[in-house]
């Protein structure tokens, strides 16, 4: 609440700017763009396609490398393939409030920010192995590694207090700031579905698919800086545009998470097998090292479990924003 008290001291100010001047009510609404880029919710989507690539693509090219022509791979993937991160927003707003004068107004308001992203991953991976040290049998054989849907969202709603104060002003239009700030209310949602299928040489196959469906909700706090230009239609009718900062972040975020996983081939299916769980959203880093390199990566959740060194999950959706709204004198 601290980061809350200039803005507060700002506005028991502002009368005594505006002092004589005319008054009256307003309601506006606004739309915008936001370069938001939430860092820890698109961990674990990057470092799903981290993983991936390094264990099948590059493994299997580093030993075609070494293989002296007994092994050879070709990659089969679609053009739209590939774990895409969330980045971007469009955030509306509603305000209502009261002119202290031409060149000063408060508000009350409310804004909600709300995006999703749904991206899959499809991978064959065709491998024709004769390399006289192998324990499968030699011959063709295919992996398929996909994630059928990787489902990332995060929505927040923040009510406002703030202020407009109009810095240079013509017959027509005005040029100010807008200030505000108030709590954040956020939530989020991870979908992963991951699904590995090998078929060797002789016909046999098999195959194991696996769900996460990870949900989180939090709290933290929202501000707003504009530098805003405002054209007036009429007495009544305004238009603005703004640009600026806008920070939204919650910094302490908890919720159920559930896991599925079944496991089957060409001979019998085992039963599926589910968990559900409640926990805090961490972020922790995991590591692989194989013959031909070494990979570090971060993933992030309410799934950590043993993830010792692992650090508080942050949902961040700050970012640059430019906007555009109308405002109606009542």
């Amino acid at each position: 609440m601290s980061r809350l008290v200039p803005l507060f001291v700002l506005l028991l100010a502002l009368p005594a700017y505006a002092a004589g001047e005319r008054r009256g009510w307003f309601v506006e609404c606004a739309a915008g763009f936001s370069a938001l880029d939430p860092t820890d919710l698109n961990a674990r989507l990057e470092g799903r396609q981290a993983r991936a690539d390094f264990l099948y693509r590059d493994g299997y090219l580093a030993q075609q490398r070494v293989s002296g022509g007994a092994f050879a791979y070709v990659l089969e993937e679609p053009a739209d393939s590939g774990l895409r991160p969330l980045r971007g927003g469009f955030p509306l707003a509603l305000r209502f409030g009261r002119a202290l004068g031409p060149r000063v107004a408060v508000f009350a308001g409310l804004q909600f920010l709300e995006r999703r992203r749904s991206s899959r991953l499809e991978q064959v991976h065709r491998i024709d192995d004769h390399r006289p040290d192998q324990v499968t049998a030699p011959g063709l054989y295919a992996i398929e590694y996909s994630f059928p849907e990787f489902f990332l969202s995060a929505r927040a709603w923040s009510p406002q207090l703030g202020a407009v104060v109009e810095l240079l002003r013509r017959r027509s239009w005005s040029g100010g700031v807008r200030l505000a700030a108030g709590p954040l209310f956020a939530a989020l949602r991870v979908l992963e579905e991951q699904r590995y299928r090998l078929t060797e040489a002789d016909g046999y196959w098999s195959e194991w698919q696996q769900v996460y469906d990870l949900r989180g909700r939090g709290t933290g706090v929202a501000a707003e800086a504009m530098a805003r230009l405002r054209l007036d239609l009429s007495r009544q009718l305004a238009l603005h545009l703004e640009g600026g900062y806008a920070l939204r972040r919650a910094g302490r975020v908890s919720g159920r998470g559930r896991y599925e996983t079944q496991t089957r081939d060409r001979n019998a299916a085992q039963d599926p097998q589910r968990q559900e769980w409640q926990a805090e959203w961490r972020v922790w880093r995991e590591g692989l090292q194989r013959e031909w390199g070494a990979i570090e990566y971060d993933l992030s959740g309410n799934d950590a479990g043993a993830a010792t060194a692992s650090r508080r999950f942050r949902l961040d959706l700050s970012g640059w924003e430019l906007a555009a709204g109308v405002s109606l004198a009542l």
